[in-house]
């Protein structure tokens, strides 16, 4: 009697690993919960929290980086309008012109420089504009942790916003459309050129902050793939040494039953000495 409680022990054990095996092949864990063990599910979660928070940071910068892109575009634009304005400039300046001559140009400046500023006005991404006059530095999360920011200026490149300076607001179209404006100088030309030097410098201010923002998200997919890879190796179950497990469990068991049935038989073969 004996034989046979050892033998079907031994079956039940058998059976109730073959089962966790099965649970790790179907699962493909081999850590699937705090019961199978407590501290390495503690620290697969750790590491999946984590995770969880550079995906809200890689969303983060996402969004910042479109801002950034939006931007830039408009400032380069803005630069580009502010070379020709110089040419218009340059040549308005010349005091060999007729007035008419003169006049005409400075016309040409002054709806470059409106250009540049609608470009201005309407730089912007996700109701965030970097450009606009009042715009406010851009904060943007690039880590798990929640003081992990990453601030990109804002760049007041309106007419008159410190950065681009054109001197329009006294030379607007008025009401009846007559340009009122006068023959620039020398001095203006200068101006106008120190103007172009600081919209160029927002410019490169804005690329680096791309730049930046791009390389950060390259560190974050790096550490969300490493840190993935890494819990996968805690908990993740190799399914080529389970599928071996499993068939060596399974011999066992029949071999588990051919020893029952074995000691299930003893008792009988003694039995028949007696009748």
């Amino acid at each position: 009697m004996a034989s046979v409680n050892s033998a079907l022990q031994h079956m039940s054990m058998l059976q109730s690993e073959s089962a966790k095996v099965h649970d790790r092949i179907a699962t493909g864990l081999k850590v699937g919960s705090a019961s199978d063990n407590g501290t390495v599910w503690a620290m697969a979660q750790v590491m999946r929290t984590d995770n969880e928070s550079r995906q809200s940071a890689l969303t983060s910068i996402d969004l910042g980086t479109g801002v950034v892109e939006t931007a830039l575009a408009a400032a380069e634009g803005i630069s580009d309008l502010m070379v020709e304005m110089q040419s218009k400039l340059v040549a308005a300046s010349d005091t060999t012109l007729d007035e008419q001559s003169w006049r005409s140009l400075m016309t040409d400046f002054i709806e470059l420089g409106n250009q540049a500023t609608r470009l201005a006005e309407n730089a912007s991404f996700n109701d965030l504009n970097l450009l606009e006059s009042g715009g406010e530095d851009l904060s943007v999360l690039i880590g798990k942790d929640p003081g992990s920011t990453m601030t990109i200026a804002a760049e007041d490149l309106t007419d008159g916003g410190g950065i681009f300076d054109a001197g329009l607001a006294a030379n607007l179209p008025q009401s009846d459309n007559a340009i009122v404006a006068t023959q620039p100088t020398s001095a203006d030309v200068v101006a106008f050129e120190a103007s172009l030097v600081d919209v160029t410098s927002a410019v490169s201010r804005l690329g680096v902050g791309l730049r930046s923002l791009e390389i950060q998200k390259t560190l974050l997919v790096k550490q969300m793939d490493v840190t993935s890879a890494g819990i996968g190796n805690l908990v993740d179950s190799d399914l080529g040494r389970e599928s071996a497990k499993l068939q060596a469990l399974q011999v066992r068991e029949q071999l588990g039953m051919q020893a029952l049935e074995i000691a299930n038989r003893s008792p009988r073969v003694i039995l028949n000495f007696f009748q």
